[in-house]
């Protein structure tokens, strides 16, 4: 459903959120702890950036940062400055003309989920993912550095 393109910037935000406040990460240090290639995950984070949810700072000890508070930040608006809301409206089987006159062997079912997986990104917060991921409650990398809250 979501371009490798839309999961990787998720991933890459969740990194983002997952740093000290007002600290700018280097897009190289991203991509090497997501096993994102460097040129791709660039690309993907000035979207991110025009899109007003990232802040980048060129230096040599530049990078992102979150533009505003984790907290403010659904994932609703990371996947639609990548992907667009097309997720939330199209047919999962991408059929043209597909609707309630004309509907896909999976268009009722469909048409419930597309409604609830769009309601969960827009009441996630990169704050609370952030939070469930030092608190222990939800695994994000396999070898995250220390929580330096710990």
């Amino acid at each position: 459903m979501l371009s490798k393109t839309c999961t990787y910037g998720i991933q890459g935000v969740i990194y983002v959120a997952l740093q000290p406040t007002n600290q700018y990460t280097p897009i190289g240090t991203i991509a090497e702890a997501l096993n994102i290639p460097f040129q791709f995950l660039k690309k993907i984070l000035q979207v991110l950036t025009q899109a007003g949810i990232l802040i980048s700072y060129r230096s040599p000890k530049g990078g992102v940062a979150l533009a505003r508070p984790a907290a403010t930040i659904t994932l609703l608006q990371v996947v639609e400055a990548i992907d667009g809301s097309d997720v939330f409206t199209q047919c999962i089987l991408k059929l043209p003309g597909c609707g309630h006159t004309k509907p896909c062997p999976l268009h009722e079912s469909w048409s419930v989920e597309r409604v609830r997986l769009r309601q969960m990104f827009e009441t996630t917060t990169l704050g609370s993912v952030a939070t469930q991921i030092h608190n222990n409650e939800r695994r994000f990398m396999l070898a995250f550095p220390e929580n330096p809250n710990s």
